[in-house]
């Protein structure tokens, strides 16, 4: 893969084109990686406005994404915005020539709008799933990865999910010492473990201002690490546990059995975040009983595991205690 056609689009994000600028347009020849032929197509070679800020000259009109082996289609601002006829056409003449096209980020939707994403497995910024559902009502979307390959189209989830995207092309096509290499250049891990859930940080379920429910949840919060169950809220609550279910699910929107899990896991994550508590008591400080339970639980709601989780946001001004 030596020849990269990037689409330029109005307010095209200035994050995706370092991404790719850094990967395949920095020169490595020095180790033996390269060169490439990367061109910035825009339709009617103009100067194109990047998004939040900046601008870029094209090399290349449309025509340029001609006998490339990657094109790229980078996120917008908008990710709905119009696309050019032209650009979707070029876009879609480069698969059929059997370039491999990949998107970054929101530029799924342009894959989308191009109709490249029927039928095919992709995925976006966890923020803009929904809306590339209604974009792409055909496309099988996978909401718990950092990128996506199906054939010869690539999607990637948010901003570093691209980066995540083209380091595994360059393993794909060039090797895994290559993109080891680079990797290390750029100071990351080669392949970055989990998926895109563990970057979502869900909203609360409300919480009554007043009344038995909010006392409860108060209760429960302080005593995470206690073997709390929900006949155990339901009693505190003074209700009967149906009683109690009804009237939960009424005023916070999810179940109590649900909401109690989720306070567990995400007392679980502080912890992973902010100490450096053993991960059998990190299991134990958050009401999880043992690190296989934790274990279980974390690669059902957030996709990865505990000790993975914390290599990624463990901070280093951490405490034990």
């Amino acid at each position: 893969m030596r020849t990269i056609g990037v689409l330029l689009l109005p307010d095209s994000r200035v994050f995706d084109l370092a991404v790719v600028c850094e990967v395949w347009g920095a020169d490595r020849t020095d180790d033996g990686i390269g060169p490439f032929d990367l061109r910035l197509c825009a339709p009617g070679r103009r100067t194109v406005t990047l998004s939040p800020a900046g601008q870029t000259r094209a090399t290349h009109g449309l025509a340029g994404l001609r006998g490339c082996d990657l094109v790229i289609a980078l996120g917008r601002d908008d990710p709905r915005a119009e696309v050019p006829a032209s650009a979707l056409a070029a876009l879609r003449r480069a698969h059929r020539d059997g370039a491999t096209v990949a998107a970054l980020c929101s530029g799924a939707f342009t894959l989308a709008a191009a109709g490249l994403l029927d039928g095919r497995a992709a995925t976006t910024h966890w923020a803009l799933l929904d809306q590339l559902a209604e974009a792409a009502p055909r496309a099988v979307l996978r909401r718990d990865v950092l990128f996506t390959e199906d054939g010869r189209v690539l999607t990637s989830a948010g901003v570093v999910g691209g980066l995540d995207l083209c380091l595994h092309l360059v393993r794909r096509d060039l090797g895994a010492e290559v993109a080891a290499t680079m990797a290390r250049r750029m100071v990351m891990p080669p392949v970055r473990e989990g998926g895109q859930a563990q970057y979502v940080w869900a909203p609360v379920p409300a919480r009554p201002e007043r009344g038995d429910i909010a006392s409860t949840m108060d209760w429960a919060l302080a005593g995470l690490g206690e073997p709390i169950s929900v006949p155990d809220l339901a009693a505190h609550a003074g209700m009967s546990e149906r009683a109690f279910h009804r009237a939960f699910t009424a005023a916070t929107g999810t179940t109590p059995g649900r909401w109690l899990l989720l306070q567990r896991i995400r007392h679980a994550q502080r912890l992973l975040e902010t100490t450096d508590l053993s991960v059998e008591r990190v299991a134990h400080r958050s009401g999880l009983g043992s690190p296989a339970n934790l274990r279980r639980r974390m690669l059902a709601e957030i996709g990865t595991s505990p000790g993975a989780y914390r290599r990624t946001f463990n901070s280093p001004l951490r405490t034990v205690s």
